[in-house]
Formats: C-alpha cells, sequence, structure tokens
C-alpha cells in the first residue's frame, strides 16, 4: 500500500494529503476485524465522508486521465 501510494502521488494521482488519507482509511479497515465497539464504529461513521469523496475523486481521475494539476 504504501508503495502504491507514492507512486499515485509521484504521479499526480494523489496529493500528499490524499495520501495520509488513504493511510488512515486502510488503518480503519484493518482494525474492523477486531474492534466492534461503539467508539470505533462512531470513528469509523466520522471517516467515511472523506473516503467517499476521495473516493470518487481517485475514480474519476483513473477514468478521465486527469492529473491533479489538471484538476486546478
Amino acid at each position: 500500500m504504501k508503495e502504491l501510494s507514492r507512486f499515485a502521488a509521484q504521479h499526480s494521482l494523489l496529493s500528499i494529503a490524499e495520501v495520509e488519507r488513504w493511510f488512515a482509511y486502510r488503518a480503519n479497515r484493518n482494525h474492523t476485524a477486531h474492534n466492534h465497539g461503539e467508539d470505533f464504529v462512531q470513528a469509523t461513521l466520522a471517516i467515511l465522508p472523506d473516503f467517499i469523496r476521495d473516493a470518487r475523486a481517485l475514480a474519476k481521475r483513473l477514468r478521465t486521465g486527469t492529473m491533479l494539476e489538471e484538476e486546478e
């Protein structure tokens, strides 16, 4: 995951801030198998809007071939 994220940032598919958020999404996913408490559920629900936004942005970039510089 780290190498793939680094590659995506180097090729303008993800910003550094997006890479950091993707690491957080992955860490959260890794915890889902072991943590089912209310606090964890609330934390997961809190990051879902950002995850959806980031996933849609990445999907659009991949679909259209648009890089970060071209979006601005």
